[in-house]
């Protein structure tokens, strides 16, 4: 049996406008996820775009979805899902599939910068980086990042917002909007 399912895209220039981009192209995909099973869908279908290298920032309230979102994000890397877990206490958990996986977690550190726990060597490697809480690294403003944002929406619903931060991310961004909008 197929389930097929059901997602709402949509961006709003209000909303693009507090995302500017460094060459004034605002490139933004919000989307809203109604369970843990649509949410995990669009890191399955962020993943099936994905090269090796990227950088992917991740915001969001504890409990939001961030570590859900990475699981299908894994499992579309051909990871097993079960394999992720929130690394609050190990910080940094890798695994290899399709392409490599960097699953980063800075809750605990006040404000790490790229030199601490050799984070430069994860971040800029050939595997993707996913890293929970990224707005905690001091030099988070300055770097080119697929940022993803997840707010709640209501009790079961969950708000994810898709930004380019630098031009390397604007081309996926986009394409992940006219895949699958």
């Amino acid at each position: 049996m197929t389930t097929q399912l059901r997602h709402r895209a949509f961006v709003t220039m209000s909303e693009a406008s507090r995302f500017p981009t460094d060459s004034g192209d605002e490139v933004l995909f919000v989307v809203e996820s109604n369970s843990p099973r649509e949410t995990k869908a669009w890191g399955r279908r962020l993943a099936s775009l994905l090269r090796g290298g990227e950088l992917i920032g991740l915001t969001g309230e504890l409990g939001a979805g961030k570590t859900c979102f990475i699981k299908g994000l894994a499992r579309g890397l051909r990871l097993r899902e079960e394999d992720i877990l929130s690394p609050t206490f190990t910080m940094i958990q890798e695994h290899h599939g399709r392409l490599g996986l960097y699953h980063i977690d800075l809750y605990r550190l006040e404000a790490p910068t790229l030199d601490d726990m050799g984070l430069r060597e994860y971040l800029f490697s050939d595997a993707v980086a996913a890293v929970e809480w990224f707005e905690r690294l001091q030099e988070a403003s300055e770097l080119e990042t697929l940022s993803i944002r997840i707010s709640y929406a209501g009790a079961s619903s969950r708000r994810i917002e898709f930004r380019a931060g630098g031009s390397r991310y604007h081309a996926l961004v986009g394409e992940l909007r006219r895949r699958f909008s």
